[in-house]
């Protein structure tokens, strides 16, 4: 059993395209992680199971940016294929030391919002960027990757889609 005070985010940084956004993000929303199920009770089931459609689900990430953003907004609209990095790095503490917690996407801005720009406070901009690539890291191991395109969805080194990606050949 465990016992022990849980681990903190002590800083984190922001990297869009290679570039560091060091003192330009006080907010990060990572996408949730979802397998797509269905519920499913037939004849003689004394109750619904939720059977694994083989799908996860892919919800925007949202970053806020404390100002209007060029380099930011030059990112909006691109298109498929004109995917770039977006690199979330925190420093979580524990009375053991700290660790690294990493999130990577390989994505696309698809929503800017430069909204009420007021004199003296700050002016965010609230962006969501779409992903074909989704990587959790922590202390140095990869805990998730998910790539859409190449059908991999790799959670603690297992690919979940090992067997659906051998019985298409691919």
């Amino acid at each position: 059993m465990e016992r022990r005070p849980p681990k903190v985010l002590a800083d984190f940084v922001w990297y869009q395209d290679g570039r560091g956004m060091i003192g330009l993000v006080p907010k990060v929303k990572l996408p949730p992680l979802n397998q797509v199920v269905e519920e499913w009770i037939a004849g003689g089931m004394v109750g619904a199971v939720k059977i694994d459609m083989g799908v996860v689900e892919t919800e925007d990430l949202e970053v806020t940016i404390a100002e209007p953003n060029a380099e930011t907004i030059k990112l909006f609209g691109l298109t498929n294929g004109q995917e770039k990095q977006f690199v979330f790095r925190s420093a979580l503490q524990s009375s053991m030391g700290v660790e690294k917690f990493v999130v990577k996407v390989t994505g696309r801005v698809i929503g800017l919002d430069i909204g009420e720009i007021e004199r003296k406070k700050v002016g965010e901009m609230p962006c969501k960027i779409t992903w074909t690539t989704y990587t959790i890291e922590q202390g140095g191991s990869e805990l998730v990757h998910i790539d859409l395109l190449s059908g991999i969805n790799r959670v603690g080194g297992v690919n979940l889609r090992e067997g659906i990606n051998s019985a298409l050949g691919i």
